[in-house]
C-alpha cells in the first residue's frame, strides 16, 4: 500500500531541484496552516492546482512527474517548515476531501531531518533526502514535526 523509493532521482536531477528550491530566488508564501486541519504556520509553494500550472518553477519537477508517469495531476505543493522546539504530530488528513478514486499521493523529501510522516495504519516514514513515498490518496497521513535541522522541505504530489 505504501511504497518507499530511496535515491529516487539521479544525483544531478535531485541536486537541481534542491538547489533551486533553497535558493534566494525561489518564492515561498506564508500560510496559517499547511492543511485545512491545522494552524501550524508554514511556507508553501503551489506548483499546480485546479488544472493550472501556478508556478514559473514547475519545469524543475519534470523528472519526478515523468518517473511517476503522472497522467492527470490534481495538485503539487511544496511545504517549508522551520524546526520546532518540541516534536508533535499534526492532524491526520487526506490531500483531497473527499479523496478522488484511483488517485495517489506522493511525498518527495528534499532534506534529511528527524521529522516524520505518519499514517492512520501506524506506519511511520523518516524524512530522508531524495526519498519518494507513494500511497493511495484515501490513506490519511500527518507530519511529526522536526527539531534537529533548521528546515524541512517536502513536495507533495496528488495524481492519477
Amino acid at each position: 500500500m505504501i511504497k518507499i523509493h530511496d535515491d529516487f532521482l539521479s544525483e544531478d536531477k535531485f541536486n537541481l531541484i534542491k538547489t533551486e528550491m533553497t535558493s534566494n530566488r525561489f518564492p515561498w508564501f506564508y500560510h496559517e496552516g499547511k492543511t485545512t486541519y491545522d494552524t501550524l504556520p508554514a511556507l508553501t509553494h503551489g506548483f499546480y492546482d485546479n488544472n493550472f500550472i501556478n508556478s514559473d518553477w514547475f519545469s524543475i519537477l519534470e523528472p519526478i512527474i515523468d518517473k511517476c508517469k503522472m497522467i492527470s495531476i490534481n495538485r503539487i505543493k511544496a511545504n517549508f517548515d522551520y524546526k520546532n522546539a518540541k516534536s508533535f504530530k499534526t492532524h491526520l488528513h487526506t490531500d483531497h476531501d473527499p479523496p478522488l478514486d484511483g488517485f495517489k499521493t506522493g511525498i518527495f523529501y528534499l532534506n534529511d531531518n528527524d521529522g516524520k510522516t505518519y499514517f492512520e495504519n501506524d506506519e511511520v516514514i523518516d524524512s530522508v533526502a531524495n526519498r519518494f513515498v507513494q500511497f493511495p490518496q484515501h490513506l490519511k497521513h500527518g507530519t511529526q514535526t522536526h527539531t534537529d535541522k533548521n528546515y524541512r522541505i517536502i513536495i507533495n504530489f496528488n495524481w492519477y
